[in-house]
């Protein structure tokens, strides 16, 4: 792939992910290319392409490989990318650090303690995975699907059945 597209050192200071987002529209604005011919040009789905771009997207991108391929394709310098894939990773941690943290509630004596399926219930959980998914935040819609099994387990725990099943 050519290196034909090149970010200003501002544009690379990538503190948020609406700047993130906002730097993949821009490289793929300075390629000349649509997402599709990315696509093209690369192993992504089509979709994936037009997804990574799309206007409505407010998450981080899930797949590294994804975001590195499309940034290549669009022909952005070699240097550039890696700069952008060390922000991607740096946000990842952010994320789950701030998930960690807004999971967390306070138990009697005050301590903070992690949100389990239990203590949110079926519907907290259903709500939960459908709002990360909504917005685009696959990772933590997989955590809130776990969370999901294990509250209809503690249900079927509650209704007297019992919960004879090995979680994996």
């Amino acid at each position: 792939m050519s290196e034909r597209v090149a970010l200003e050192p501002g544009e690379l200071a990538l503190a948020t992910v609406p700047e993130f987002l906002a730097v993949l529209r821009i490289v793929l604005e300075r390629s000349g290319l649509t997402a599709g011919q990315v696509a093209a040009k690369t192993s992504i789905a089509r979709s994936s392409a037009y997804n990574l771009v799309a206007s409505s997207r407010t998450g981080l991108p899930v797949d590294p490989d994804q975001v590195w391929l499309f940034l290549g394709g669009c022909g952005l310098r070699l240097e550039q990318i890696h700069t952008i894939m060390q922000a991607w990773q740096r946000l990842k941690v952010e994320r789950r650090r701030h998930s960690a943290v807004t999971d967390l509630k306070p138990d009697r004596t005050g301590t903070a303690t992690r949100l389990c399926g239990a203590d949110v219930g079926v519907d907290g959980c259903i709500e939960h995975l459908q709002l990360a998914r909504a917005a685009g935040d696959l990772d933590d819609a997989v955590v809130w699907a776990r969370k999901l099994k294990l509250a209809l387990l503690a249900e079927r725990a509650d209704s007297g059945r019992g919960a004879a099943v090995v979680l994996e």
